[in-house]
């Protein structure tokens, strides 16, 4: 095997260019691999000896430490703005919530549903008429002022009397039927809600009754 001074290996002699390596510094050879330097002999007709090539090797430990320092630096700046991108939608998030919160009561049915996740989930405690809580996704508003601080199970689906659920006018904002009990929770005239089958209906006139009871 014939070997440059760039370390390039060649089966067959270039004259001038490569030298032959001998069995004796094979071992060196491999062993410095790509920090490898050849010391010819004075008239430069042979190998005299392999050695570690420490310029060649402090610069690359020099480079890789630069490119590990700057990969670090972009990994920390990524982080820094995905932290930051965090909090600044956390803090929209917030915002949202406190203006939908604030206005609900006088929102369209529609805007309500629409905007339904910011809702607070229902849980026991004092509510005013007008206030949204949500219980399985479903927006309810509140029909009677109360307190159920010591009621855990006056939810809205169970104690219709104090809520009402929302309902839609377009078949986007459709919810699944929910059997109306009283004047505070039927079905107005153009309201739509989804029927069991999956099928939007919209209701002709005021109505406590299903599409199964008065189809007509």
């Amino acid at each position: 095997m014939y070997i440059q001074e760039n370390l390039t290996t060649t089966p067959h002699e270039v004259p001038g260019c490569s030298w032959e390596l001998p069995d004796a510094l094979a071992e060196k050879f491999y062993r410095f691999g790509a920090f490898a330097k050849l010391v010819l002999n004075d008239d430069r007709s042979a190998i005299a000896d392999i050695v570690e090539d420490t310029e060649r090797r402090e610069q690359y430990e020099a480079t890789r430490a630069r490119k590990a320092q700057e990969r670090a630096e972009r990994e920390a700046e990524r982080e820094r703005a995905w932290q930051q991108a965090a909090l600044e939608k956390q803090g929209v998030a917030v915002m949202a919530r406190s203006m939908f919160r604030s206005t609900a009561a006088a929102m369209p049915a529609d805007d309500v549903i629409r905007c339904r996740a910011l809702a607070e989930e229902w849980a026991p405690g004092a509510f005013a008429v007008g206030d949204v809580r949500t219980e399985d996704g479903v927006p309810y508003r509140c029909c009677q002022e109360h307190d159920s601080t010591g009621n855990s199970n006056w939810n809205p689906s169970q104690v219709p009397a104090l809520w009402a659920p929302y309902h839609g006018t377009t078949p986007e904002t459709a919810l699944s039927w929910i059997a109306p009990t009283g004047a505070h929770d039927l079905y107005k005239a153009g309201e739509c809600m989804v029927w069991t089958d999956g099928i939007v209906m919209r209701a002709k006139r005021d109505t406590n009754f299903s599409p199964e009871e008065s189809p007509s």
